[in-house]
């Protein structure tokens, strides 16, 4: 996995795979069990609270974790040992803190297959169907996942074709 790009509005299969293996990793250090892929993606959202995490590096790229209110109830409460109010401004901190560790684990398979990325503080958002503006030539891509714990998305959008950004210490 020494050089990857995203070509064609294609989101590397690489990175979905690595995204995957830390979903997989982070989610089931958090709840006690592994998260297993879900095909019927179309019906997990609503409203929610979104974690956007942005690489820049060898590749540059944003990975953003979409979590249905209730999911985000139970993995914050899960997460932090203690309830959260939904509405509460606490919440945004503990989904920040879930993305975080996930773009961790990401930032640490990346960097043992050679990639070198450095990451964003995470952007939260809350809202109905959240969904950030990319330009239409973006490669992208999303994951739907299922747990004990709840339903979730990832999403992952790439930079356009032949960009790359800085390199970490640069």
């Amino acid at each position: 996995m020494a050089s990857l790009e995203f070509k064609d509005q294609m989101v590397p299969q690489e990175i979905q795979d690595c995204v995957k293996e830390s979903v997989r990793a982070t989610f089931s250090m958090i709840l006690g069990s592994e998260p297993a892929e879900n095909e019927n993606q179309d019906k997990i959202g609503g409203a929610g609270v979104v974690g956007t995490i942005s690489f820049v590096g060898d590749i540059t790229w944003l990975l953003m974790l979409e979590l249905p209110k209730q999911s985000a109830i139970t993995f914050s409460n899960k997460f932090c040992g203690f309830e959260i109010d939904y509405d509460s401004p606490d919440m945004g901190d503990a989904v920040g803190e879930l993305a975080n560790v996930l773009a961790g684990d990401i930032v640490g398979r990346l960097s043992r297959a050679g990639i070198k990325v450095g990451m964003s503080l995470p952007t939260i958002m809350r809202g109905t169907n959240v969904e950030p503006i990319l330009p239409k030539d973006v490669a992208k891509t999303q994951i739907g996942f299922t747990s004990p714990g709840g339903d979730f998305l990832i999403k992952l959008a790439g930079s356009r074709d032949g960009y790359h950004g800085r390199k970490p210490g640069t």
